[in-house]
């Protein structure tokens, strides 16, 4: 059993391929969708391909298509889809993805490819200066989940 990695992710660009992403996300495909993998699924190629073993899982998606944007939450497997969003966005220039993910279990996170090891405590000024561990932070409460990890 893997450990989960929280994401979270928005998608914005022409309103044909945004409101082409919404049914893949909500269906735990979207890195099939953005990416595929063919004929069917390997691990190493999924790992290699999407930087993760398997499709997105437990994802939770908003979206105002008219707008060209999608925003969403998923978990994916033991790290982030990272290799899979810049291959889309390689291929595909007119969408920006913005990522944000954090695993707990292997402690790191990271901001659109940059990525933070080994997380400082707490209450380490770091998560008041870097601006990828701040980022992180606000989007999944880090620092309040590791000093009530640390009280228990």
């Amino acid at each position: 059993m893997p450990n989960w990695c929280d994401n979270k992710v928005k998608l914005e660009g022409p309103v044909d391929k945004i409101y082409d992403m919404v049914k893949p996300f909500r269906d735990n495909q979207l890195l099939q969708h953005l990416v595929p993998l063919e004929p069917e699924w390997d691990y190493d190629l999924a790992v290699n391909t999407w930087g993760t073993k398997w499709d997105v899982s437990d994802a939770e998606v908003s979206h105002n298509v008219e707008d060209g944007v999608i925003e969403g939450y998923f978990l994916s497997a033991w790290g982030p889809p990272t290799e899979a969003f810049e291959t889309y966005m390689l291929e595909n220039p007119d969408v920006t993805i913005n990522h944000s993910y954090y695993e707990g279990g292997n402690d790191f996170c990271g901001v659109d490819g940059e990525h933070r090891d080994s997380l400082p405590a707490y209450q380490d000024p770091l998560w008041d200066n870097d601006e990828v561990l701040k980022e992180c932070n606000e989007q999944f409460g880090i620092r309040d989940s590791m000093e009530e990890w640390e009280d228990e």
